[in-house]
């Protein structure tokens, strides 16, 4: 008995050794869970900040894509700008070239880009405009340079004409004065011939040219008449105003070149003492200028006239009158006489 409650004593610190060993493990164990739920609520709160942290990471990751996709961009832009740049430069160098051909110094501009801008479109506007209107530049250009060269060409012969122009109103001006030279030469010799014409009748006269008003005044004075002064032509007789027309002509025909002279009905009104004058001074004169040809046409006989080899005359038969007036008659009394019957 002993041995057994030794034994159930043992049993018994074995039991309380082992209640006490589960006991600790119990704790143990209570320690541990609380330990793991503790972790676990820990994880809870880790994993939701993890989840919070990968969506983070990802809308990082998505921005980062985004903000690359706008830095290729950009590189992209920039490395065309640095293109368009390069092309504006040499734009600007070819600009400043030509701006140079037509004006060496460069004019300072006050003005913004903006307004300049403005300016240009308004000039390319007008431009195009004026393209419409006038045609495009190019041939404007044309036909500047063409209208300038032709313009050239007619300064040089209008210059040219201005002194052959010149040269002719030099000309034209001693012309002039050699003519006013000359019409008084041969109104002076055409007076004197008038009076040694005149003389030979033992008249006088006088003639008067007015060369600005293109008028010639003749005034003669019959023998007999010197008292009374020059007489105009009109209180003359029809013989004295024959012989002194006949002055006259032969007057002109001693300035003039003509080389045919016609008198048509020279003698009519003259008496036979003025008319032998006036012969004796034709026939003189025909003699004289014998390289030309004198007409002269005269209703009165010529039968006292020197037989020469230089007279030639012509004389034409006297008309029927009595006949032909019959015949006029005639003509008329037939025209009448259908219509009488």
């Amino acid at each position: 008995m002993e041995v057994e409650n030794q034994t159930v004593h043992e049993a018994k610190k074995e039991l309380n050794k082992h209640r006490r060993a589960a006991e600790e493990v119990e704790s143990k164990y209570s320690a541990v869970r609380e330990r793991i739920d503790h972790l676990y609520e820990e994880t809870e709160v880790l994993k939701d900040e993890q989840l919070k942290l990968d969506a983070e990471c990802a809308r990082h990751e998505q921005t980062l894509k985004i903000l690359e996709t706008k830095l290729k961009a950009h590189e992209d832009n920039v490395q065309a700008m640095e293109i368009e740049l390069a092309e504006r430069e040499e734009e600007l160098k070819e600009c400043v070239g030509k701006a140079s051909e037509i004006s060496p110094e460069r004019q300072q501009v006050s003005g913004s880009t903006r307004t300049i801008d403005t300016e240009i479109t308004r000039l390319k506007r007008q431009i195009k405009v004026y393209e419409s209107n006038h045609g495009e530049q190019e041939q404007v250009v044309r036909e500047y340079a063409e209208a300038l060269a032709l313009y050239r060409e007619k300064t040089n012969q209008v210059r040219d004409l201005r002194g052959f122009i010149d040269q002719l109103d030099h000309i034209m001006s001693d012309r002039q004065n050699r003519y006013k030279i000359m019409r008084r030469s041969v109104s002076v010799r055409c007076k004197l011939y008038f009076n040694n014409f005149l003389i030979k009748m033992n008249s006088c006269g006088s003639m008067v040219f007015d060369h600005n008003n293109e008028t010639l005044s003749i005034s003669v004075t019959p023998p007999g008449r010197e008292d009374d002064g020059a007489g105009d032509m009109r209180s003359l007789s029809g013989g004295e105003r024959s012989f002194s027309t006949v002055c006259f002509m032969l007057s002109l025909w001693e300035i003039t070149e003509s080389p045919f002279r016609c008198l048509d009905e020279f003698d009519v009104y003259m008496d036979m003492h003025n008319r032998r004058i006036s012969l004796d001074l034709l026939l003189e004169l025909s003699e004289r200028q014998h390289l030309r040809q004198f007409i002269f046409i005269t209703p009165i006989t010529t039968s006292n006239l020197p037989k020469t080899s230089l007279i030639k005359i012509h004389q034409l038969q006297d008309p029927e009158r009595g006949q032909s007036a019959t015949l006029k008659i005639q003509r008329i009394t037939r025209e009448q006489s259908p219509s009488t019957s």
